[in-house]
């Protein structure tokens, strides 16, 4: 038996899943952490082992607890909305398991959350069409609208302010490491700077009415049975301005196979948005400019994993780097189009 083998094992046992009956098999889709199918006696499970170096982040455990903690009140009544939650054991979601034994060299602290199995897939263009934006522009405009007090949930509100990325600074490294990316980073550099400049200068405006909210619900995290969809990966929710978050997930679904906009999808995702949410008096101008900063976010992320600043099992920082910027590109070049058909839908 291999040691991922046995770790998952003696998860089984201690926290009551049964006996595993076979090899677990690894699932594709997380590039921060790994998940697995893993079979029992009583069934089939989704096992997300927590990386280690994310997990020591001093925020990350309170982050992980608060994020199931939303997915766990909006599956409940009133709300009821399909979003998958990690089992719980004695009201507690996170599970820890030591991996000792000379299952890691280091004797870690492994975490791990449980979720029940589904037989469900993601969807990803050209699948997606317009009833699947409509479903999502419900499930969007029903979260906005819940009402979930983030102090009763112990979050934060998020910062009205933020220092710009130090995109200089990471040059000056790459320079001195003769990184093979690095003419590709200096072409990126001056639309980094002017989208970062743009995004930090309006966060205090946006901030300014914030929703508790899913915060990562692109295409791969959602699973679909058929018509009906299941809010999976929790792991990023909390406070976000609405508005904000709406353009991510325009940007998310309603783009064809070619990555061009599709106005019928925006229009039927928005249509059904509006009924839980009114847009009516929206200044988008500093909504756009902030709407940038998820996508900086990660790219500067992805650029210190390339870099060695950001310590990670997953090597692939160069390329998740590129393939950023190159959504960001796209969705600056689609902004004109997606900030009409805002404008002439509500």
């Amino acid at each position: 038996m291999s040691a991922l083998s046995t770790m998952l094992s003696v998860l089984c046992e201690k926290y009551g899943l049964g006996t595993m009956q076979k090899e677990p098999l690894a699932v594709k889709g997380g590039l921060l952490h790994r998940m697995y199918r893993v079979t029992t006696d009583q069934g089939d499970y989704a096992v997300k082992l927590l990386n280690p170096d994310i997990m020591k982040r001093p925020q990350a455990m309170n982050n992980m607890i608060v994020s199931e903690r939303i997915a766990r009140r909006l599956a409940q009544e009133p709300n009821a909305l399909p979003a998958v939650a990690a089992l719980a054991w004695e009201e507690r979601q996170l599970l820890s398991l030591y991996t000792a034994d000379g299952l890691a060299a280091d004797c870690a602290l492994q975490y791990a959350l449980v979720y029940p199995w589904l037989e469900a897939r993601s969807l990803f263009a050209p699948e997606i069409d317009v009833s699947h934006c409509r479903q999502i522009g419900r499930m969007l405009g029903r979260i906005h609208s819940a009402g979930l007090d983030a102090g009763e949930l112990e979050l934060s509100r998020e910062e009205t302010e933020r220092s710009p990325y130090d995109w200089q600074g990471y040059l000056t490294l790459a320079q001195k490491q003769d990184v093979p990316w690095l003419r590709d980073y200096e072409a990126m550099l001056p639309n980094l700077t002017r989208w970062d400049r743009a995004a930090t200068e309006a966060m205090e405006t946006v901030s300014a009415h914030q929703v508790v909210s899913h915060r990562d619900l692109d295409p791969k995290n959602v699973l679909w049975q058929g018509e009906q969809p299941y809010l999976i990966d929790w792991e990023a929710a909390g406070v976000v301005n609405p508005c904000q978050e709406l353009l991510e997930i325009l940007n998310y679904w309603c783009n064809d196979e070619n990555g061009c906009l599709d106005s019928s999808r925006c229009q039927a995702l928005l249509a059904e948005y509006t009924r839980y949410m009114n847009l009516g008096d929206v200044d988008w101008t500093p909504v756009f400019a902030v709407s940038y900063d998820g996508m900086l976010g990660w790219l500067e992320y992805t650029l210190k994993k390339a870099l060695g600043i950001e310590k990670d099992e997953d090597a692939q920082g160069a390329s998740q780097m590129t393939g950023t910027y190159r959504e960001l590109q796209r969705y600056e070049a689609q902004a004109g189009q997606l900030r009409q058909i805002l404008e002439t839908s509500i």
